[in-house]
Parts: structure tokens; C-alpha cells; sequence
């Protein structure tokens, strides 16, 4: 629901959810009784310095915006 208008979804469809760090302001650990609403944790973790340059790479040369479907 979002501004009071429910929005139906096509099945199947999944939520993805995420948790801010600890570190950043107005940020908090989800609570134990919200905890069970997820089936799995990943971490992600941190591009190396190569990846950052392939990433800043595909962005000097097109808009990654204009191929979303």
C-alpha cells in the first residue's frame, strides 16, 4: 500500500529488503519479531578497485537507465 492505494503485484513476485549499517545516522537493527519475515541474509561485500573502474567504465559511455525493461 503506498499513499493509501493498494497496488496489486503479478504472482509470482518477490520483496527485496534491506538493512542499513549500524554506523549510518537514524539507521537501527531490525527488531526480533521482524527478523523471521526474511528466508535468507547476503552479503554483498565491497567491488574491488578493478570492478569500480569496469563499473565507472559502463557509465562514461552509456546511460544504464536507458536499457531498463
Amino acid at each position: 500500500m503506498v499513499d493509501s492505494t493498494t497496488h496489486m503485484l503479478p504472482e509470482p513476485h518477490f520483496v527485496i529488503g534491506t538493512q542499513n549499517l549500524v554506523e549510518v545516522q537514524d539507521t537501527f537493527p531490525l527488531p526480533e519479531a521482524q527478523l523471521d519475515r526474511f528466508l535468507l541474509q547476503l552479503n554483498l561485500g565491497y567491488p574491488t578497485k578493478e570492478q569500480i573502474m569496469e563499473i565507472l567504465k559502463g557509465f562514461a559511455y552509456k546511460d544504464p537507465l536507458e536499457s531498463i525493461k
